[in-house]
């Protein structure tokens, strides 16, 4: 759509809306504006989610529709490029700056084909765009709207076969105050392959950046991905981040969302079991600390028989943080023998802290098994006694209790080094850090 044909629009009506319209329109069409015109149509005529919306409603984004966005610079991108990739500590990592990733002397590895989607949408723009489509689930998906319309670069990986090198994509925003940028990362995972794959958004120097990411993560019959998305940044940065998952027949997806930085950190996870025997097995590790506001809302579809869904959460809030966690499982008609279980815990450290908890079932066949079940308190004063009748002074006792708490989800990770960085980083976080640190 023309400037001019937006301008019979109602104008955004905030000073958000509004930068991100004068982003689209500055812009010169490409070879995807076919999907990015609708998009951002559509984002517009939404405007930004509000508490009205289901899925929003436990997030108000007042502040940060009152801000005023600058589009990423792919200068600053380049001048930070020296960052950028490196095969070090048995792991392949890729800097992804300003949602530019830093390709040049990628080192190869066996069995995964890693491009650019600049370059994907100049050869091939119909390939790239059946991942554009715009979609239905206006409440949660919206932001991705955003991304399809403003995205400039990011990364296509194929997965081709059973690869045992981790691939790390380090996100990172350089710039000014009030930088936007949008990546993108769409992985597709051939028939057979395995892969771990983390993403990493890790500390920036802007202040009160936002950062708009997608990802797309397809899996063919038998593949398996162990994926990890982990937000370690400023207290002044903001995430949204929409994670689309589909899986085929006997496909299996080993999903962490580890939030331990940011200021507002948004997280959508979506998950299409399209396959019989496909399973699900999402764990979330949330962490309040400070002001810090946190929402993780996941929707996991059984579109098929025989499909398995395991959401496990936990949350700790201390300070005056708010941590939600909203899950939703939804059974589609003649999906029988489907299988899904939803558990949330919440740990509050202190009186002001909030933790907020939804788990919701939508069933429409019968013969299924779904089960779910919600805690949220203090630590046990029973497990407390316990141990300070055996003689462990209370400061040692309480930290104990933290620990095996994060232990829960920690302990399914398979990869070593990535559950000690985030042991480390949720740690250092939380009170009596020193003596925590004593018993890892």
């Amino acid at each position: 759509m023309s400037a001019a044909a937006y301008s019979r629009l109602d104008p955004p009506q905030s000073p958000a809306l509004r930068s991100f319209e004068a982003q689209w329109q500055s812009r010169t069409r490409d070879s995807l504006h076919a999907w990015r015109e609708p998009a951002m149509q559509r984002f517009l005529g939404l405007g930004l989610p509000t508490t009205r919306d289901e899925s929003w409603r436990y997030t108000n984004l007042r502040r940060l529709a009152a801000q005023s966005f600058l589009e990423s610079s792919e200068a600053a991108a380049l001048r930070a490029a020296t960052r950028a990739t490196a095969l070090r500590d048995g792991a392949l990592r890729i800097a992804i700056v300003n949602g530019y990733p830093q390709l040049a002397g990628v080192a190869a590895i066996d069995g995964i084909e890693i491009s650019s989607l600049r370059d994907m949408a100049r050869l091939d723009p119909g390939a790239l765009g059946g991942y554009l489509q715009t979609t239905s689930d206006t409440d949660a998906q919206r932001w991705a709207l955003l991304n399809t319309a403003l995205f400039v670069d990011g990364l296509f990986i194929k997965v081709r076969s059973r690869v045992t090198t981790p691939l790390v994509l380090v996100h990172t925003t350089e710039g000014a105050a009030g930088t936007a940028s949008h990546p993108l990362i769409i992985v597709e995972a051939s028939r057979g392959s395995t892969a771990t794959i983390i993403e990493q958004f890790a500390d920036t120097a802007a202040t009160s950046s936002l950062c708009n990411a997608v990802t797309h993560l397809h899996l063919d019959t038998d593949a398996e991905i162990e994926h990890y998305r982990i937000f370690a940044t400023s207290p002044d940065a903001s995430h949204i981040d929409t994670l689309n998952i589909r899986q085929q027949a006997r496909s299996r997806c080993k999903q962490f969302t580890i939030t331990q930085g940011g200021g507002l950190v948004r997280t959508n996870l979506a998950s299409d079991l399209l396959g019989e025997h496909a399973r699900l097995d999402s764990f979330a590790l949330l962490v309040g600390h400070g002001a810090r506001h946190v929402d993780c809302h996941n929707v996991a579809r059984h579109a098929v028989p025989h499909t398995q869904s395991r959401q496990t959460a936990r949350s700790i809030a201390s300070g005056t943080s708010r941590v939600i966690f909203n899950s939703k499982v939804v059974v589609e008609s003649g999906a029988s023998h489907s299988e899904s279980r939803q558990s949330s815990r919440g740990l509050l450290l202190s009186p002001e802290a909030e933790i907020d908890t939804r788990p919701q079932l939508e069933i429409h066949t019968d013969e299924v098994k779904c089960a779910h079940g919600a805690t949220t308190g203090r630590l046990d004063p029973n497990m407390l006694f316990y141990m300070l009748s055996r003689g462990i002074d209370r400061a040692t006792a309480q930290s104990l209790l933290v620990y095996a708490f994060l232990a829960d989800v920690l302990t399914d990770m398979a990869s070593a080094e990535t559950r000690a960085d985030v042991e480390t980083g949720l740690i250092a976080q939380l009170p009596d850090s020193q003596l925590l640190q004593e018993f890892r």
